[in-house]
């Protein structure tokens, strides 16, 4: 499942974050059975990272998370919506339909 970690994070620059966090994020996720480290997107004027991950749990997410000394403030369930092309994503990483957009509940 995919779950994005909610990061206030004043301060941060996109090379401080490469330098640091994005390389013991990657770390954590190259253990075995653990999570996989996707990404991150940066909004330097909020102080917000948002680090995309694949995971079977939230709380593996925030333990990766303190572990790397990321400040996770919320870990959140979330959908990968691809572009037309899959952008974003390569072909052989893309998820398959169905994990995509999951059926709803309660219809």
């Amino acid at each position: 499942m995919l779950y994005t970690a909610k990061c206030y994070w004043p301060g941060i620059s996109a090379e401080e974050f490469d330098r640091g966090a994005s390389g013991r994020l990657a770390t954590r996720s190259a253990e075995p059975g653990s999570i996989v480290y996707r990404g991150a997107i940066l909004f330097p004027e909020d102080d917000l990272v948002l680090c995309l991950f694949e995971a079977s749990s939230r709380a593996a997410v925030k333990e990766a998370a303190e572990r790397a000394r990321v400040p996770c403030e919320r870990v959140i369930a979330s959908v990968w919506l691809p572009g037309p092309d899959g952008a974003g994503l390569g072909a052989e990483e893309a998820p398959e339909q169905d994990e995509v957009r999951p059926q709803r509940r309660n219809q």
